[in-house]
C-alpha cells in the first residue's frame, strides 16, 4: 500500500472510533412512532403483506426451496410463493403467504391460497386451497387442482 493510502485509512479508522464512542457516550433519544392501529393499521399491514408477496415472491420461494433442499425434502415440480386470503365476506385479507407446489400448468394458475376455519364439535381447524383468483369474495372462486401447499407463512395481525 502506498502512503496516502495508508493514511487515508487511518483517518477513516478514527473517525469511526470517535463517532462509535460519541453515539456510545450520547443521552438515548425518545423514540417517536405513529400508531396505526385499528382498521387502518390492519389494512396497511394487509397492503403490505401482499406488496411484499408480491414484490419479492420468486425470492422468498427460492429461499423456501433451499431450505427444503437442505433437509432433503425438495419438490421435483414447480413451486410458486402467493399471498394467503380469508374466505368469506367479512374478512377478506391477505394474511401471509403459501408456497404452493404441482404440475407447472396448474401451478401458473394459482393467484393465492384461500383460508377458511371449519369446526365441528371441539375440533377446529383450517382449509388451505389453491384459487385462481385474488377475489376470495365472488361466487367464481375455483380450486386449482393437483396443486398442494408445501409451505405456510404466516403473518398474525
Amino acid at each position: 500500500m502506498r502512503a496516502t493510502t495508508r493514511k487515508l485509512i487511518a483517518y477513516l479508522t478514527v473517525c469511526l472510533v470517535i463517532a462509535a464512542v460519541m453515539n456510545f457516550a450520547a443521552v438515548p433519544q425518545k423514540a417517536h412512532s405513529i400508531d396505526f392501529g385499528g382498521l387502518a393499521g390492519d389494512l396497511l399491514k394487509v397492503g403490505g403483506i401482499a406488496l411484499v408477496v408480491k414484490q419479492f415472491g420468486p425470492e422468498i420461494n427460492s429461499g423456501i426451496n433451499s431450505i427444503m433442499a437442505k433437509n432433503g425434502v425438495m419438490p421435483t415440480a414447480k413451486t410458486k410463493v402467493v399471498p394467503i386470503i380469508r374466505m368469506g365476506t367479512d374478512d377478506p385479507t391477505a394474511v401471509g403467504a403459501a408456497q404452493v407446489v404441482g404440475p407447472p400448468w396448474q401451478v401458473d394458475k394459482v393467484q393465492a391460497v384461500a383460508e377458511g376455519s371449519i369446526r365441528i364439535s371441539s375440533l377446529q381447524g383450517r382449509i388451505l386451497v389453491p384459487i385462481s383468483t385474488k377475489k376470495a369474495v365472488t361466487s367464481s372462486v375455483r380450486g386449482v387442482g393437483g396443486v398442494g401447499i408445501s409451505a405456510n407463512i404466516k403473518i398474525n395481525i
